[in-house]
C-alpha cells in the first residue's frame, strides 16, 4: 500500500502543476533520479558582425562564439507529517484517498508557492536581464510599446503580455475600439495591447495567510520559448508510518518527503514593467 501511495502522490503533484496557466507558460519542470544532478545552460549571446571585404582578401578580424554560462538548482527535502487517532483508523472513518489527495495538494502549493516567489525576486541584476528589459514607473504605453518591441526583437519571436488581472487593468491604450470594451466588460482588462495579447496569471495566497503572492502592479512581456523558472525534482516520493499500538497516544503517523528545488535563469530576454 505504502509504495502505491510513494508513486501516487507526485502524479497527483505533477497533473496539478502543468494544468496552471503560470507553471504551463514559465516553468521548467525536470524530474531526475536521486543522486544526479542536472547542468542548466543559458545560450550563447554573441553577435557576430558582418564586415565588408574585396575579393582575394581573408584578412578580417576574427570573431570568437562566446562561452555558455552553466548553472544548477540546489535541491532539499521538503516533508510533511500528519496524524489520525487509532480508533478512527479501526472504525474506517478516515478516508485513505482524502489523505492522499490533501498530501498531494499540500506538495503541490508549496512548489507553486516557490516558484512565485523565486519569480517575484526577479531584478535587473538577474542572469540574463539588465535595464532594457526591466522598467518602473507610472504607466506609460510607449515605454510598455518599447518593451515589447524589444523584447521581440531579441527573441525574434511574437510577445505575449501576462499578469495578474489587476496589473492588466493598469494597462490602457489611447484608442478604445468596441471590442476592446467587451474586453473590458467580460474578462475584466484588455484582451490585446496595440496588438499584443494579453493572457491574466491567477492569484495565489501564501500558505497560512490571506497574501497574494504575485505583485498587482508589475506585468510581464514574454516572446519565445524560454521557461525562465527552474523546478528539479529528485528521486520518488518517501512514505513512512509508525505503529500505532507502540505510539504513547495510540496515533497512527504518516510523513511524506520530496526533494525539489527551484531556481531562475533567463536564456531569452523577457520584460519586467513595476507600475506605481
Amino acid at each position: 500500500m505504502f509504495e502505491i501511495v510513494e508513486e501516487i502522490i507526485p502524479v497527483i503533484v505533477n497533473e496539478g502543476l502543468t494544468g496552471n496557466e503560470f507553471f504551463f507558460n514559465l516553468v521548467d519542470y525536470r524530474n531526475i533520479l536521486l543522486g544526479d544532478d542536472i547542468d542548466f545552460w543559458t545560450e550563447d549571446k554573441t553577435e557576430f558582425i558582418v564586415a565588408d571585404a574585396s575579393y582575394g582578401v581573408s584578412g578580417i578580424r576574427r570573431q570568437r562564439l562566446g562561452a555558455m554560462e552553466k548553472y544548477n538548482v540546489d535541491t532539499t527535502l521538503k516533508v510533511i507529517k500528519v496524524y489520525e487517532e487509532l480508533k478512527r483508523l479501526l472504525a474506517g472513518r478516515t478516508d485513505f484517498n482524502t489523505f492522499i489527495r490533501k498530501v498531494g495538494e499540500a506538495m503541490q502549493t508549496k512548489i507553486m508557492n516557490d516558484t512565485y516567489n523565486a519569480f517575484k525576486g526577479v531584478t535587473e541584476t538577474t542572469r540574463g536581464l539588465n535595464s532594457t528589459y526591466v522598467k518602473s514607473g507610472t504607466y506609460a504605453e510607449d515605454t510598455l510599446l518599447d518593451l515589447v518591441a524589444h523584447t521581440e526583437a531579441a527573441n525574434q519571436a511574437v510577445a505575449t503580455i501576462f499578469g495578474t488581472k489587476k496589473a492588466l487593468r493598469k494597462v490602457t491604450t489611447a484608442n478604445v475600439s468596441d471590442e476592446a470594451k467587451s474586453d473590458l466588460y467580460n474578462m475584466g482588462y484588455y484582451g490585446k495591447f496595440n496588438g499584443t495579447n494579453m493572457i491574466y496569471l491567477p492569484q495565489r495566497h501564501d500558505v497560512g495567510t490571506d497574501n497574494f503572492l504575485l505583485d498587482d502592479s508589475k506585468i510581464y512581456v514574454i516572446a519565445g520559448n524560454d521557461r525562465p523558472i527552474k523546478v528539479v525534482n529528485k528521486g520518488v516520493g518517501l512514505l513512512s508510518a509508525n505503529d500505532p499500538l507502540q505510539s504513547a497516544d495510540f496515533t497512527q503517523n504518516y510523513l511524506y518527503g520530496q526533494e525539489f528545488g527551484v531556481g531562475v535563469a533567463f536564456a531569452q530576454k523577457m520584460g519586467f514593467y513595476s507600475l506605481t
